[in-house]
């Protein structure tokens, strides 16, 4: 409320009094300046004016702050400034004209603006009324007439904010949430680590469709229990919708958030937003992070061999460096929390089974990646979910876009890998482990080619480094192939074809088959004619044949055919493991490392690690330490 004045006012008749004596004064003042005098010699200043150009009117009530504007003009001169001054004295709401001679100075505003917002302050649920006062001053610095008009304010508080997570969508807008997930905590926000970010937002009741009350807030960080974090307190009120935190400490936190509206009306109480933090240490050397599914009792279709087993493996080729083990089957409940992986400088996450793994941790391999971690994906089979991890990780790890072509898994042609990189080994299979793998996995007839199903190849994004290529069985292999074993099939993906006493239908083992040339039934003695032939892609090969009235040809029968093949495979020399490092330069020239990943679509248990007579170690351990370096070298490569 305005200032109080103490001032006693004159009655009515002592006013006319009064302004008949001020009047007088004047006259006689003008006359002894010489204005008006008979010489003429000094021209008399004419008053300025000026007046309201806009609704409001006179006694409008309003619920927000309303934008008033005017214009004043000066006769022999310009205007130079404007001045107005809301009042709601009791006397000058009692007699509007009167107030103007006691209008304290404090309470006008300067401005050279030809419209203001005016907030016509009130206190919450009440109509107050105000008295709008306004008057301009010339280039002689003389004033115009005071005019004013009498508003009204009403004023409800602005109603209580509502916050989410900076990623969340808006339908997660609340009052008061809780963020489920533990947040990295870096010392500064960088390109990879987005900070810990949350966006609020409130309303006002008083708003109307064509008119939104501004709206400020003030938001305040508190460490649990009552540990306030200074540096984001907001120290005055701000328009400012969003906040992103940096440089927390391992903890539980609250942020509120206050609303105010153009009264300064302030929210019944704030939105509150909770959330916890780890700041990773990174101190422990190597996370072995095992999702192989764990099943004794079924060797086959989804799981190629025991968890366990595989594991010892990955800890044998890290005996180097200190390690931890954790290994995740199907029924784990616990998660790879990151108060968990944010201990570890390397997390070394692999998998050996032929479907999906027991879990995705694609969103949480991917913000240790963003807080400065080093991870190493690889396995068997991983062909479902290295797309997807790769793709979830690009924006943080590649450029481009891995695991946009998968090799069919029902048709092997892996034998090796095959490295341009310096210190990397070639890789071979061991032949007497992938033959256990096709029993397990293949119905029917045993295939005769000694390989891995499954592996996947991947593209390159930029900045991304091919590690190793396919090598395909089929890259040495003849094109031309003579007497090789067939068989009569009565059954093509689930549509039944018997064979008939003129035609039946064959298969070839081998895919890309271009042209048949000879088919014999050996056991009849007779030659077939080829009617048609279709290659399933990455499968076997289906060829339709004819031959002379007589009893159907037979599954028993021995069958041998002549044909030409394309012999390179399609996968050969495609990349199946990259690395990346992603490096930020450094005042000086300097660059310095944010994080390194590596996806290997291939397994390791599977390949020969037999020491050659001139090396010391085999060549998976090799590779295997070799990659270890790359990782925990502490300069940009």
């Amino acid at each position: 409320m305005a200032e109080k004045h103490t001032r006693t006012v004159p009655v009515a008749g002592e006013r006319i009094i009064i302004s008949v004596l001020a009047l007088l004064i004047a006259l006689t003042a003008g006359i002894m300046t010489g204005c008006g005098s008979l010489d003429g010699d000094v021209a008399t200043n004419q008053l300025p004016v000026v007046e309201y150009t806009n609704i409001p009117a006179n006694n409008d009530t309003f619920s927000y702050a309303p934008v008033i504007h005017w214009k004043g003009r000066d006769p022999d001169g310009f205007v130079e400034e404007y001045m107005y001054a809301d009042v709601i004295d009791s006397t000058a709401l009692i007699d509007p004209r009167y107030y103007i001679s006691f209008i304290p100075e404090d309470a006008w505003v300067k401005t050279q603006a030809t419209s203001d917002t005016v907030y016509l302050l009130t206190e919450t649920g009440r109509i107050t009324e105000h008295v709008f006062y306004l008057k301009c001053i010339d280039d002689r610095q003389t004033e115009s007439p005071v005019i004013y008009r009498t508003f009204y304010r009403s004023n409800r508080p602005p109603k209580v904010p509502e916050i989410k997570w900076f990623t969340d969508s808006d339908d997660a807008f609340g009052e008061r949430i809780t963020v489920t997930d533990t947040s990295y905590s870096l010392d500064v926000i960088t390109e990879s680590w987005p900070g810990i970010g949350f966006n609020w937002r409130s309303s006002d009741p008083d708003d109307r469709e064509l008119y939104r009350i501004p709206l400020e807030f003030k938001y305040y960080l508190e460490k649990v229990p009552h540990d306030t974090v200074w540096e984001w307190v907001s120290q005055t009120w701000t328009t400012r919708q969003d906040i992103t935190l940096a440089g927390l400490e391992t903890g539980h936190y609250t942020l509120t958030v206050w609303a105010r509206d153009d009264g300064y009306e302030v929210s019944e109480r704030p939105a509150s937003a909770s959330f916890d933090v780890y700041k990773p240490t990174f101190e422990q050397p190597i996370l072995l992070f095992n999702t192989t599914r764990e099943n004794l009792n079924d060797p086959g279709r989804g799981n190629v061999l025991p968890g366990n087993q595989v594991g010892d493996l990955y800890k044998e080729l890290s005996a180097r460096y200190p390690t931890e083990y954790f290994h995740y089957t199907a029924n784990d409940t616990i998660l790879p929390f990151k108060a968990f992986l944010g201990r570890f400088k390397l997390v070394v996450w692999f998998s050996e089974n032929k479907d999906r793994t027991a879990a995705p941790f694609e969103r949480e391999m991917r913000d240790y990646v963003r807080a400065g971690g080093r991870l190493w994906v690889m396995g068997a089979f991983v062909r479902s979910w290295t797309s997807d991890m790769t793709i979830a990780m690009a924006e943080s790890s590649f450029p481009g876009t891995p695991g946009a072509v998968s090799v069919p898994s029902t048709k092997a042609e892996f034998t090796g890998a095959i490295s341009g990189v310096r210190g990397m080994p070639s890789l071979e299979i061991d032949t007497a482990k992938t033959g256990e793998i096709f029993r397990s996995y293949w119905r029917g007839p045993y295939k005769l080619y000694p390989c891995l199903p499954g592996v996947d190849v991947i593209t390159t994004g930029s900045g991304a480094e091919t590690v190793y290529t396919f090598s395909s069985y089929s890259d040495t292999a003849s094109g031309d192939v003579i007497g090789e074993q067939a068989f009569v099939r009565v059954n093509v993906d689930t549509i039944y074809y018997p064979p008939t006493s003129v035609a039946c239908l064959i298969e070839i083992e081998r895919p890309r088959v271009l042209k048949v040339t000879r088919v014999e039934n050996v056991t009849r003695g007779k030659l077939g004619q080829v009617q048609t032939l279709t290659n399933n892609v990455g499968r076997q090969t289906v060829v339709r044949v004819s031959y002379e009235f007589g009893e159907p040809w037979s599954v028993d029968d021995s069958i041998v055919v002549d044909y030409e093949f394309q012999p390179s495979s399609d996968f050969h020399r495609k990349p199946i493991a990259i690395r990346y490092e992603k490096v930020v330069e450094k005042p000086g020239g300097a660059f310095e490392v944010r994080y390194r990943v590596a996806v290997f679509t291939f397994p390791l248990y599977f390949l020969n690690n037999v020491a050659l007579p001139d090396h010391e170690e085999g060549s998976v351990s090799e590779m295997y330490n070799a990659m270890l370096d790359w990782f925990f070298y502490p300069y940009a490569h």
